[in-house]
This record gives C-alpha cells, sequence and structure tokens, in this order.
C-alpha cells in the first residue's frame, strides 16, 4: 500500500510526486469516470435505483412496476425512459406487452454499484 504524503516537502523526489499526481488525475479524467457519473446519477432517483434493483432478479413489463410500487404507469414509463436512454435497460415485446431487461453489458457494472451501496 501506498504512503500518503501531503506536500511535495514530504517527497524526497518531487519529480516522483508530481508524476503520481499527474498520473492520478489523468485517471480521473477517463471517459470512464464520466460514464460511472452518469450512471450513478441515474441512479440516484430511488424509483430508477428500485427498478434496476428489480431488473437484477428477472425482466418485468410496466404492469408489474406498477403493482410493486403503487406508482402511475405515466411515472414509471418516465423513469424507464430515463434509465433506457442511459443504456442501462434494454426492453422486447413478449405478445402485447413490452418487457425490459438490463443491458447485459452493463450488468457488472450495475452489480458493482449496487454491491458498494448495500455495504
Amino acid at each position: 500500500m501506498a504512503t500518503a504524503r501531503c506536500c511535495p516537502a514530504d517527497c524526497a523526489l518531487r519529480s516522483d510526486w508530481e508524476d503520481e499526481l499527474r498520473q492520478e488525475k489523468e485517471m480521473l479524467e477517463q471517459d470512464s469516470v464520466i460514464t460511472l457519473l452518469e450512471y450513478i446519477k441515474l441512479l440516484d432517483h430511488p424509483l430508477r435505483l428500485k427498478i434496476i434493483l428489480m431488473l437484477l432478479l428477472r425482466d418485468h413489463c410496466v404492469c408489474e412496476f406498477s403493482y410493486i410500487f403503487q406508482e402511475p404507469q405515466s411515472l414509471i414509463s418516465y423513469n424507464l425512459k430515463k434509465l433506457k436512454d442511459g443504456g442501462l435497460i434494454e426492453s422486447y415485446y413478449r405478445s402485447n406487452h413490452k418487457i425490459y431487461k438490463l443491458n447485459e453489458a452493463k450488468v457488472p457494472v450495475i452489480r458493482k454499484i449496487v454491491t458498494s451501496v448495500q455495504e
């Protein structure tokens, strides 16, 4: 584990300290950090987080969300659209029902976020 330093005076080699900070700054500016921030913003709404938690278990239709949350279908549809536009969920049709599921490519990221929140 790296030792913490509070300023360049604590470092024997100032260039080492500057290199470390430059690397940390570059890491925080990567697209992956920005994308993660967008996902966290999407999950910041209680209803959207609950929808994601349900979708971690299985695919659902709007009527099931309405039944569970006792919220109007329009509110649930609005939040599903936000999640879909954000790339976290996808939809497909089964008979006459539109079914929502997690975007398989995002499941590992979603699980990490949810796990870190639950701890």
